[in-house]
């Protein structure tokens, strides 16, 4: 009797895990979104300060200078009254004032322009031709669809009970003779179905 009530807790055991498979079976499967990542760069150029230059030049060396005189225009004046005794005014040479003209050539100048370190900074926007990202809702498949033997859902009558059974069976150390036979057990779920009690799910043979 003892050997009964084992494996019939057991097959009560063995039909209970299959009801919760059920269960679990008949949960919603969860949706959700699949998206791609498109990646493109920024619209970057750079924001430079105006720059501080200045013109730096060397030393000069000294100008070359040349005079250039035109030809005097001389003449001769002699005093109105002459004599021929030495303390009589002589004639003299007269010259115009000469006409002079300094030309000089200045040095070339050796100058650069200074200027400080660039100062940059970057501005960038986000780009106006950016690919937007491919999404598909993907949806788990249905548990009550996979086919699972073990978690399928059937009566607990005839050849589902005797699988039940062996299950039971092999999960307990009754010894074959004294194991229930399949009428036991099935007067014994009657039993129970008729208080209320009886699993409503066994594995389908």
């Amino acid at each position: 009797m003892k050997s009964i009530l084992v494996v019939i807790t057991f097959v009560l055991a063995v039909c209970g895990g299959a009801m919760a498979a059920s269960m679990k079976a008949k949960c919603h499967p969860e949706c959700r979104w699949q998206c791609d990542d498109p990646v493109c760069p920024a619209l970057c150029h750079p924001v430079c300060a105006r720059p501080k230059c200045e013109m730096q030049c060397q030393e000069t060396a000294c100008a070359q200078c040349t005079v250039h005189c035109e030809q005097p225009e001389c003449s001769v004046r002699c005093p109105k009254d002459m004599c021929e005794k030495d303390e009589c005014p002589k004639c003299e040479t007269v010259c115009a004032p000469a006409e002079c003209r300094t030309t000089c050539i200045a040095p070339e100048a050796n100058c650069a322009p200074l200027c400080e370190e660039t100062q940059c900074n970057w501005s960038c926007a986000k780009p106006t031709t950016c690919p937007r990202p491919k999404c598909e809702l993907q949806c788990e498949k249905p548990k009550c669809d996979i086919e699972d033997e073990q978690g399928a859902c059937c009566p607990c009558t005839g050849a589902n009970l005797a699988l039940a059974m062996q299950s039971a069976s092999s999960l307990t150390e009754v010894d074959s003779h004294m194991a229930p036979s399949l009428m036991e057990v099935t007067h014994h779920m009657h039993f129970k179905e008729q208080n209320g009690q009886a699993p409503v799910c066994c594995p389908c043979a």
